[in-house]
């Protein structure tokens, strides 16, 4: 990107269109409450699948990690597909509220197939829990990809962005926070096993169905921006390489692939981590899951100031660079870690994952402000569905990569929810899942977001595409 200057009054028409661009705050609410049950979808299945698998259906971690793994990338090929056809379809309620609706649906139904599975022999089960993902994976993309799309229509200011998108932010952490302490609470509270999960299944697709549905009702009176048809469309390979062209982009898709994966890789690891290493089994992951959650929510706000007095991406490094450190630091705790440890390092993602999620996610609409002011096209559907694509592929590689790992260290697996000692392999193993696979790929997204150059300023001085250019060319 070639670096632009800004003009004297970009700060004061900043400020007009700001106030000019200024969002509801019950659209905020209903938009915000969606990455709820996007959220409770994510991490109750990420943590709680393996799990589910190898200690209460008998199953190997690899066997777990690669239906996720199948799963995560059929999830691809779902995303480009509703991405694109949500910038396409034109309806009365908007171009994306439609797939929101069908992705609640289909998104709960999934809940009710993956943790109330019929009694079935082995093979049958692994056929049933990879249709279950197949449709868990659908459910997930039909409302998180037009649902990432809409953030960059509702309002075109800068830093409203970050106001609309902290909405997000607070929700996503309720929604960690019930998808990891809640969703463990209740297996504990129904007795684990079988019907522990039964029952945590059932509170999770219950819940997955109210937000996502609230957010389709909470949204209708947001603004939608309808395809823009009076620009030439760009053919197909001409389209891939504007993509690829728009270097801001790609700087924020390849430190957020890193970073993914390495919240995939620890997801995956850390409750097999509590239960085997620690020994601190699922009131270990509601005390770390309580504080992170709880602090995040308390950290929206500062980093929502923080991000307009110091910028989008010098709090994306702070807030990379912190959760960094506390991967690394993982590799010292040990069993007899006391609760109050528990609490501290939890409190210190919260103040990270907040930073990551609101900073990273608002930073989107500017690539895609960026690629309309370029090409003249508004394909807010295709970006949305390469930044969930780049989010499943992340997840898909994570779980694999531990599942075969874990298997290969010698991990043994049970039923009926049994803990038993892991071999030392399996334990270090289990180290490296949690802290030093994580931190060097956290490590390796933070050296890619130093290079990313795309401020409020540049943005605003860059000029509006002029249609008549494509007009002369056609």
């Amino acid at each position: 990107m070639n670096e632009i200057s800004a003009d004297k009054g970009a700060d004061a028409r900043g400020s007009e269109d700001e106030s000019k661009d200024r969002i509801p705050f019950a659209v905020c609410t209903g938009y915000g409450i969606g990455s709820l049950g996007i959220s409770i979808m994510l991490n109750t299945i990420t943590i709680f699948f393996p799990v589910l698998m190898t200690t209460v259906l008998g199953q190997s971690a690899a066997l777990a990690g690669i239906l996720l793994t199948v799963s995560k990338l059929y999830d691809v090929v779902a995303d480009i597909v509703i991405g694109v056809a949500s910038d396409k379809t034109r309806t009365r309620i908007g171009r994306r509220r439609p797939y929101l609706f069908a992705g609640a649906v289909v998104g709960a139904f999934s809940f009710f197939m993956i943790f109330l599975a019929p009694p079935m022999t082995e093979t049958l089960l692994i056929l049933y829990m990879g249709a279950a993902l197949i449709i868990y994976s659908t459910g997930y993309s039909l409302f998180a990809v037009p649902y990432i799309a809409m953030a960059g229509e509702m309002t075109d200011g800068y830093h409203e962005r970050t106001r609309l998108l902290s909405f997000r932010t607070f929700f996503v952490s309720i929604g960690q926070l019930l998808s990891a302490a809640g969703m463990a609470a209740i297996v504990k509270v129904a007795g684990g096993g079988s019907t522990g999960y039964a029952v945590m299944g059932a509170a999770a697709g219950t819940l997955v169905f109210t937000t996502m549905f609230i957010s389709f009702l909470g949204t209708r009176r947001a603004r939608s921006v309808e395809r823009d048809v009076t620009t030439k469309p760009i053919p197909g390979m001409q389209q891939v390489k504007s993509l690829i062209a728009n270097l801001p982009f790609m700087q924020l898709m390849g430190a957020k692939t890193f970073l993914y994966l390495a919240i995939s890789v620890i997801s995956t690891t850390k409750l097999l981590f509590l239960l085997n290493v620690l020994k601190v089994g699922y009131d270990g992951l509601v005390s770390l899951t309580v504080s992170q959650n709880v602090v995040a929510m308390f950290m929206v706000p500062v980093w929502t100031w923080a991000g307009r007095r110091f910028g989008k991406t010098q709090c994306y490094l702070a807030a990379i660079g912190i959760l960094s450190l506390l991967y690394a630091s993982y590799m010292f705790t040990t069993e007899g870690i006391s609760t109050l440890e528990l609490y501290i390092r939890g409190a210190i993602n919260g103040v990270a994952a907040a930073g990551v999620t609101l900073m990273g996610i608002s930073m989107l609409p500017d690539v895609m402000e960026y690629d309309r002011k370029v090409t003249g096209q508004r394909r807010e559907g295709v970006y949305s569905s390469i930044y969930a694509t780049m989010e499943k592929v992340a997840f898909a590689i994570g779980p694999g990569l531990v599942g075969v790992y874990l298997a290969a260290a010698g991990f043994v697996s049970t039923t009926g929810g049994e803990i038993v000692d892991q071999p030392d392999n399996a334990v270090r193993a289990l180290y490296i899942g949690i802290s030093a696979a994580p931190a060097i790929l956290t490590a390796i997204s933070f050296l890619i977001m130093s290079r990313y150059k795309l401020n409020e300023q540049s943005l605003r001085a860059m000029p509006e595409y002029k249609k008549v250019e494509v007009e002369m060319q056609a």
